[in-house]
C-alpha cells in the first residue's frame, strides 16, 4: 500500500526529525527530561488531594487511579493538537522537499508517545510505594494497549491534520471537544459514581471509556478489561487509520496548495 511504503521510505526522516524535536523540547532546561516526571506527578498529587476530600477516597487508592486515566489522556490531547498543526509548522519542508506527507502527523504522535514512556516510569516509581502487591502478570497487557494507543493516535493526529488545512478552526474547535469529553471519561472519577446514579450511559456510549479501560487496567496490575473491550478499541482504531489512508493519498503532494 501506498501510504505504508511512503512511511518506510522516509522512516530515517521521520527519525531524525522526532529525535530533533525531543531535543528542542529538553533543550537549555535544567531538569530536562525529568519535567516528564515531575510534571504529570504534580498534577496527579494536587488533584488527588483536592478529590480524596470532595470523593471521600483514600488518597493512596486516588493517586494511582488518576495517574493511569491522566498519562494516556495527556498523550491523546498532546498528539491531537500536535497533529492538527502539523502540517502548518511543517510547511517549509513540504514545499522545498518532496518528503512523503505521511511522516508529519505521525511525528507528532511518536514524540508525544515517548514522552508517554518516560511518564510511564514515574507512574510505575510512585505505584510500587504505594502498592507493590499489584505489580504481577497482568501489568504485561499494557504493551498492546500501547500499541493500540499509538496507533489510535497517530491515525487521529493525522486525520487533525487534514481537516485544519481546510478548516483553519478545527484545532481550537477540537480542543474544546476533547476538554468536554475529558469530563464526560471517567479519568477523575470511577464508572461506579455514574452507576449509583443511573447515568452509566454517559460513560458506554463514550469511546474514550474503553480505551482508558484497555491501559488502566494493566497500569494498575487489577482485572484486565474482557474480551469486548479490546475488540471495540481495535475496531474504532482501524477505521480511523482506514480513513486517514484514504484522506492522505487522496490530498497527496496538492498539499502545498492549502499551506
Amino acid at each position: 500500500m501506498k501510504y505504508f511504503k511512503n512511511l518506510y521510505e522516509a522512516r530515517y526522516i521521520l527519525i531524525s526529525l522526532t529525535r530533533q524535536d525531543l531535543k528542542n523540547r529538553y533543550r537549555n532546561s535544567v531538569l530536562g527530561v525529568a519535567w516528564n516526571f515531575l510534571s504529570p506527578l504534580g498534577i496527579v498529587v494536587i488533584i488527588g488531594l483536592v478529590y480524596s476530600v470532595v470523593f471521600n477516597t483514600p488518597i493512596k487508592e486516588l493517586i494511582p487511579y488518576l495517574f493511569s486515566g491522566l498519562l494516556p489522556w495527556i498523550f491523546f490531547t498532546s498528539s491531537a493538537e500536535g497533529g492538527a498543526i502539523s502540517f502548518l509548522s511543517s510547511q517549509g519542508y513540504i514545499k522545498q522537499t518532496q518528503v512523503p506527507i505521511e511522516i508529519f502527523p505521525l511525528r507528532a504522535s511518536i514524540v508525544n508517545f515517548v514522552n508517554l514512556l518516560i511518564s510511564l516510569g514515574a507512574f510505575f516509581l510512585l505505584y510500587i510505594f504505594i502498592d507493590p502487591g499489584s505489580f504481577g502478570f497482568n501489568m504485561l497487557f499494557i504493551v498492546p494497549a500501547l500499541i493500540i494507543w499509538l496507533f489510535f493516535c497517530s491515525a487521529w493526529a493525522t486525520i487533525s491534520a487534514i481537516v485544519n488545512l481546510y478548516l483553519r478552526d478545527f484545532q481550537p474547535l477540537q480542543s474544546l471537544v476533547i476538554q468536554g469529553f475529558f469530563y464526560l471519561s471517567p479519568i477523575i472519577y470511577k464508572p461506579e459514581m455514574m452507576d449509583s446514579k443511573n447515568f452509566q450511559w454517559i460513560y458506554l456510549l463514550n469511546p474514550f471509556y474503553y480505551f482508558l479501560e484497555i491501559i488502566r487496567g494493566p497500569l494498575l496490575g487489577k482485572e484486565i478489561p474482557n474480551w469486548r473491550t479490546w475488540v471495540i478499541c481495535i475496531i474504532i482504531t482501524l477505521i480511523l487509520i482506514q480513513i486517514s489512508i484514504v484522506l492522505i493519498n487522496k490530498i497527496g503532494r496538492k498539499i502545498t496548495f492549502r499551506l
